[in-house]
């Protein structure tokens, strides 16, 4: 009984510390909100929240799925020695600025022409580098997790740089704008990887970029475009809409609904992180001769490690949204309505299960792909019909509703293939 609880308890620490750290970070991100929010009011706070949205939503675009490489490699260079993972991680490094100054680019190109009369200013130079920083550090996470270091992969990869924006907040925000504060925020997610070389695992003190070699480059290229389209078409589907709708509403609703969306966020960054811990377990139960019913543990244990901690706050969210919002101050108890809606998608979306994982460790990336191309193109359609009409609610609703409809299509294509797949293991046993 003992061992039991023993072997319980382990299991539990190793599913939840990540997440719980993970947690404690979005919290974190979360007190920072309310800081800008009340310091800065709703209007002077719309544009850092804006760009904020969009910075760290295109940090997945940035890294190319050179997070997802990492992760995979990593624990395979490890065998080599120390040295060998810094120089690859070193390779991947350079392949993310290039990305990421190339998008940088297009978005400060953006934040000249919707500047208006005013035209050019010199933070519009920070998005580049911002989105490098980002993803840098998100790689950097991703490579400690295949070092089997989960934990330190969530400090530095997130807990570090969003402590360190929290601390920059309370001494500097109520002197600063929202371009001063994307300052503060560039600032956070620089100083996370120099950290890093200090930090305790060998792997990360050698040289922070390194030039690869030619073929090494296009291999990456070409390992990461599937993922990279992936986390492209996911994130466009939220920077063309948000865009849209700081083109043609007040900027109070862009900060009642970027507001909102970041609340929502808290939901999804502690889904992620137990969802993360059963990717392993999923791929390893979806290659065995007859897989449907070892995957189908796994999720299901997923869907019930997850919704477990979320269920109150969830149903919190929906029935008190005004409540939730009035901590940001009394003028967005205006963002209630869009609270409550993007709570309801969240609850739903998290009772369909880890999606992604499924189809990623199952070898779906085609169909992921393909669900991708046709998510964009539905839901920014329906965004401009929608958004014009309705504001920030017609954004959600465009979203949210392509976003579960092709979660459903993705997991019931998914189950059908993983039952083809062991019918011909059933019929051999018979």
């Amino acid at each position: 009984m003992r061992l039991f609880a023993l072997s319980a308890w382990s299991e539990l620490v190793r599913i939840f510390l990540p997440s719980t750290l993970r947690m404690a970070g979005a919290g974190i991100q979360f007190l920072c909100t309310i800081i800008v929010a009340r310091l800065l009011g709703e209007h002077e706070s719309a544009g850092f929240f804006f760009w904020s949205s969009v910075l760290m939503t295109s940090g997945p675009i940035a890294t190319y799925g050179l997070e997802q490489i990492a992760l995979r490699n990593v624990p395979r260079l490890h065998e080599a020695g120390s040295e060998k993972v810094g120089e690859f991680l070193a390779s991947l490094r350079v392949v993310s600025l290039f990305v990421s100054f190339l998008i940088g680019f297009g978005m400060t190109v953006y934040a000249v022409f919707s500047e208006g009369p005013r035209g050019f200013q010199l933070w519009h130079l920070l998005p580049p580098l911002t989105i490098s920083a980002i993803a840098v550090t998100l790689i950097n996470g991703e490579a400690l997790k295949g070092l089997a270091r989960p934990v330190a992969g969530v400090v530095y990869g997130h807990l570090i740089p969003v402590s360190i924006f929290c601390v920059l907040c309370l001494l500097f925000a109520n002197r600063l704008g929202s371009p001063g504060i994307l300052t503060l925020y560039t600032l956070s997610y620089l100083t996370a990887p120099l950290l890093l070389r200090f930090g305790p695992v060998p792997d990360f003190r050698q040289k922070l970029f390194a030039l690869p070699r030619w073929e090494s480059f296009k291999s990456v290229l070409k390992e990461g475009f599937s993922v990279f389209c992936v986390n492209l078409f996911s994130s466009f589907t939220f920077i063309v809409p948000l865009a849209l709708v700081e083109l043609t509403c007040p900027p109070a609703e862009v900060a009642h609904l970027t507001t909102a969306y970041r609340i929502t966020i808290l939901f999804y960054v502690l889904a992620s992180s137990i969802h993360g811990v059963f990717a392993p377990e999923m791929s390893r139960a979806a290659e065995g001769p007859d897989p449907l019913r070892p995957v189908l543990r796994v999720y299901l244990k997923a869907i019930v490690f997850t919704l477990a901690p979320l269920s109150l706050p969830l149903v919190f969210g929906i029935a008190f949204p005004e409540l939730v919002m009035s901590v940001f101050g009394e003028a967005f108890k205006s963002g209630a309505t869009a609270l409550r809606l993007l709570v309801i998608i969240q609850a739903i979306a998290l009772s369909l299960g880890p999606v992604f994982q499924l189809l990623l460790m199952t070898g779906n990336t085609a169909l992921m792909a393909r669900l991708g191309i046709l998510k964009i193109i539905v839901s920014i359609g329906l965004a401009f019909v929608l958004i014009p009409r309705f504001g920030g609610i017609g954004m959600i609703l465009a979203m949210g509703g392509t976003g579960l409809l092709e979660e459903i299509y993705g997991l019931t294509v998914a189950f059908v293939r993983l039952k083809r797949k062991s019918r011909p293991a059933a019929e051999a046993t018979a």
